[in-house]
């Protein structure tokens, strides 16, 4: 199965956040959180402490957030005619033209996907755009495809304005997130991460927290 991330943006308080990971919401979050070791105070001082230094802190948000905050649904493009449909709007044509279709998962991925056989999804009917009759696809930039050039260049802007960068929740293995990495790096900003695992860029960064979002994150004064 897929494994996917977007680009959506934000203001927060004055800090610009690129959520690099949009997908659908699974119920109970728990399932889909990898396991982490407790909190470590010192590294949440840490952590306070780089945010409190920092005037214009870049935030980017990844699966590992999107997990755990119920970030709404992405919707599906058809590729014919363009319309788009909430995911959750296609979730109940899914389960009309398959009613009986079951399968168990076979394990799942730090974004909420699951790993499929084949066999399983061979009898999977999957239906065609009401409008048009056209294929869908969800709304997202899968791995391998290419970001819209207009939302790369305003990422480059917001860290070349910003004075920090933390990254939330995203392993940093896909190039299209990692490359503003290395432009932080270029532009010798201080980097730090909170991210359950290793990712791509703990070379770089000044501060790594193996840590759930939601357990660290609430624990923060953002002032």
């Amino acid at each position: 199965m897929r494994m996917s991330f977007g680009l959506t943006f934000r203001t927060a308080k004055g800090r610009w956040v690129a959520n690099l990971s949009q997908q659908c919401s699974h119920g109970s979050t728990g399932l889909f959180v990898p396991p982490s070791p407790p909190l470590d105070s010192e590294k949440v001082k840490e952590l306070q402490r780089f945010i409190t230094l920092s005037k214009r802190l870049l935030v980017m948000t990844g699966a590992g957030i999107s997990t755990e905050s119920g970030i709404p649904d992405y919707r599906v493009l058809c590729l014919g005619c363009g319309e788009q449909t909430p995911r959750g709007a296609l979730q109940e044509r899914f389960e009309v033209l398959n009613p009986t279709w079951s399968a168990e998962a076979h394990g799942l991925a730090p974004d909420g996907d699951v790993f499929l056989t084949e066999e399983q999804v061979q009898s999977f009917q999957v239906p065609p755009c009401s409008r048009c009759g056209g294929p869908l696809k969800p709304d997202v930039v899968f791995f391998g495809d290419t970001v819209n050039p207009d939302k790369v260049d305003f990422v480059h802007r917001r860290v070349k304005e910003a004075d920090s960068l933390l990254v939330v929740g995203s392993s940093l293995q896909v190039y299209s997130g990692y490359r503003f990495i290395l432009t932080a790096q270029e532009k010798k900003l201080p980097i730090a991460i909170l991210n359950i695992g290793p990712t791509r860029s703990d070379d770089l960064a000044c501060l790594k927290l193996d840590s759930r979002c939601g357990e660290l994150l609430p624990l923060i004064d953002p002032r």
